[in-house]
């Protein structure tokens, strides 16, 4: 099986100061009203609505768990089928600056792509007066995966589905190569991971990929057909022999807004040894769908050092 996705890039271009540069890691209430009236032919009556198994809004955030027992226990409940890659906003004053964000839609929500496109548009439009970050998007790209960009979307808000391209896991060994032993990882966006319910502190190799490989073999179960084809066990207990070489993780804390809360998760450059050769396939797609509890609203985001 391979793995195809779409990656998206908007362009948008703040309306207003913005103070909370963590603003948009928590948009995802705003991402799922968007969604809603973008999909919904029913008034949002869904219990009822016959065309609930076809809804676009219902097929991405209902996370319905497979009624194959065995599935259902390894997968447990199904992730989003999506991935925004969210920037830290400039520090104020920022009216008028111009940020990127990335949005990756996974196997069968590529099907959808308009009405991703139709919300995050709308979760952006400036004349709700309660939307957490207001701005015009002022243009998309599609992005292939040597990072050339065709664009699908002008000023005048007309979409070319027509120009979008999609990345598969082939695509991405053919173009792109890790160092078979050794790997400089840099996480950019916080990473909250849990071990035994409670947040990992102090970062090991094992405790980052084995979420990772639940998440793509979730993913690959539920939005592309099918399991994957791979010994998640024996990689489980291979991972326990890969050593940190450099250790510069820390926690990056930042403020909730509303309640006056701190919350906490990973961020920093480590290099980890070993035969991570093993784990390339994880690896190089855990790049484009993050890792860890908030992933798919932009945290738990990582680069590898290619040059490394």
């Amino acid at each position: 099986m391979d793995i195809v996705f779409a990656k998206l890039i908007f362009t948008l271009a703040l309306a207003d100061d913005i103070t909370d540069r963590y603003a948009l890691f928590r948009t995802r209430n705003d991402f799922m009203s968007a969604f809603r009236k973008i999909a919904c032919l029913r008034n949002n009556e869904c219990g009822n609505c016959p065309q609930r198994n076809v809804c676009s809004y219902q097929l991405t955030f209902s996370q319905t768990v497979s009624d194959d027992g065995s599935a259902a226990k390894r997968h447990q409940k199904p992730p989003l089928p999506f991935v925004f890659d969210f920037p830290v906003l400039p520090a104020a004053p920022n009216r008028g600056k111009e940020i990127e964000i990335g949005l990756v839609l996974a196997g069968t929500a590529i099907n959808h792509v308009q009405d991703y496109i139709a919300a995050t548009l709308l979760m952006f439009d400036p004349s709700p007066t309660d939307s957490k970050v207001a701005g015009i998007v002022t243009m998309a790209e599609s992005a292939t995966v040597t990072g050339c960009r065709n664009r699908i979307m002008e000023k005048s808000g007309a979409v070319a589905l027509d120009g979008i391209s999609t990345i598969s896991l082939k695509d991405i060994a053919e173009t792109q190569d890790l160092n078979p032993g050794r790997i400089r990882l840099t996480i950019t966006t916080p990473m909250r991971l849990l071990h035994d319910g409670n947040p990992v502190g102090q970062l090991t190799f094992p405790l980052f990929i084995r979420p990772l490989l639940r998440r793509i073999s979730s993913l690959a179960y539920y939005y592309y057909g099918g399991g994957l084809e791979v010994d998640y066990k024996w990689l489980s207990s291979l991972s326990e022999s890969i050593v940190t070489a450099e250790y510069g993780f820390h926690a990056d804390a930042w403020l909730e807004e509303n309640r006056g809360e701190r919350f906490h998760g990973l961020a920093g450059t480590g290099v980890f040894e070993g035969a991570i050769s093993d784990f390339h396939f994880f690896l190089l797609l855990g790049e484009y769908f993050h890792v860890g509890k908030g992933a798919s609203f932009g945290l738990g985001r990582y680069m590898i050092d290619r040059d490394f």
